[in-house]
């Protein structure tokens, strides 16, 4: 059977289907057999359920909520992921009032072959932030997880002025400059696993570490593809960042939220290091790096998200 008539196959069909090895064939192995750039973004394309015509969706609110209406939640996805992340929480805050941007960030999704780097990132979310938030009288608050809240940090530092709050997951362990052996080791492990294994493996072992992701995770992640391809950069980006140094110049209140059960060195630091007395910390007992994709927790992370940003 060929990888795009398996894939077909696999989408259609149940979450154990898709736990199965048969996944390897929604992304091929491109971490070691793809390496034309035209190549690997037509077939992403293929069999992808993201639209590549564009580079992010807007969720428009649902609900004529007056006190939301000039509110929009930037949302950028972790690393390996795309727009579509975060797509069925994006639409239950729009019953709230919400409206929501997500954006595939460069290396992933519809910019599977723009480089990754914090720079690139920047720009990506500017140009975004130029076209859909021109008007200076909304409010918008920047959410992001595991690499889109590394790199929201730097986002952050940069458009100090584009945003007036934020929310980050996963983004409890200290992987910059300063960080601790452990946390280099893995960085060390995470580079070796994606320069020299297929998508096969390392979705593998990212299921390994989860078994209560039940949260529309087929069509959030699986179904739009996982982007290993510039694994080197993730690693780079997420070693560059400081957010030690980068906090205390944000002047906006941040909502961190981790899992009991992710590596988490750093986040009561990083608390304590905002300069706005509204900055807050959740921790999800028993919640792992999947856990905004837990069933368990969704309920009461959205309704946190809503009163956070409503304090604001």
């Amino acid at each position: 059977m060929s990888n795009f008539n398996l894939f077909k196959v696999c989408r259609g069909s149940s979450i154990d289907t898709i736990r199965s090895n048969y996944i390897v064939d929604i992304i091929i192995n491109t971490t070691q057999e793809i390496r034309h750039p035209i190549l690997l973004q037509s077939i992403f394309q293929e069999v992808s359920v993201l639209d590549y015509t564009k580079t992010y969706d807007i969720i428009q609110t649902t609900t004529n909520t007056a006190a939301n209406c000039n509110i929009t939640l930037l949302w950028v996805h972790g690393g390996g992921a795309s727009r579509a992340l975060f797509k069925p929480h994006a639409k239950e805050l729009a019953s709230k009032g919400y409206r929501s941007i997500l954006i595939d960030s460069p290396g992933h999704g519809s910019l599977v072959d723009t480089p990754l780097t914090l720079d690139s990132c920047v720009e990506t979310v500017r140009d975004v932030l130029d076209k859909e938030c021109g008007d200076s009288s909304k409010d918008v608050c920047y959410i992001g997880a595991s690499l889109g809240a590394y790199i929201g940090f730097h986002i952050l530092s940069k458009l100090q002025n584009k945003f007036t709050s934020s929310i980050l997951l996963d983004c409890g362990q200290n992987v910059g400059p300063d960080c601790s052996y452990k946390a280099r080791f893995g960085l060390w492990f995470l580079r070796k696993l994606s320069s020299s294994m297929n998508n096969k493996t390392l979705l593998g072992a990212m299921l390994s570490q989860s078994k209560t992701a039940d949260y529309h995770i087929r069509e959030c992640s699986f179904g739009s593809g996982m982007f290993f391809q510039q694994g080197a950069a993730q690693c780079d980006c997420l070693h560059s960042v400081s957010p030690a140094d980068l906090i205390p110049t944000l002047n906006i209140p941040i909502l961190y939220f981790n899992g009991s059960e992710d590596h988490r060195d750093s986040e009561n630091k990083w608390l304590e290091l905002c300069k706005d007395e509204r900055s807050e910390l959740k921790v999800y007992k028993g919640g792992d790096h999947f856990f905004c994709h837990d069933s368990r927790f969704v309920d009461d992370m959205l309704e946190r998200m809503h009163k956070f940003i409503q304090a604001v």
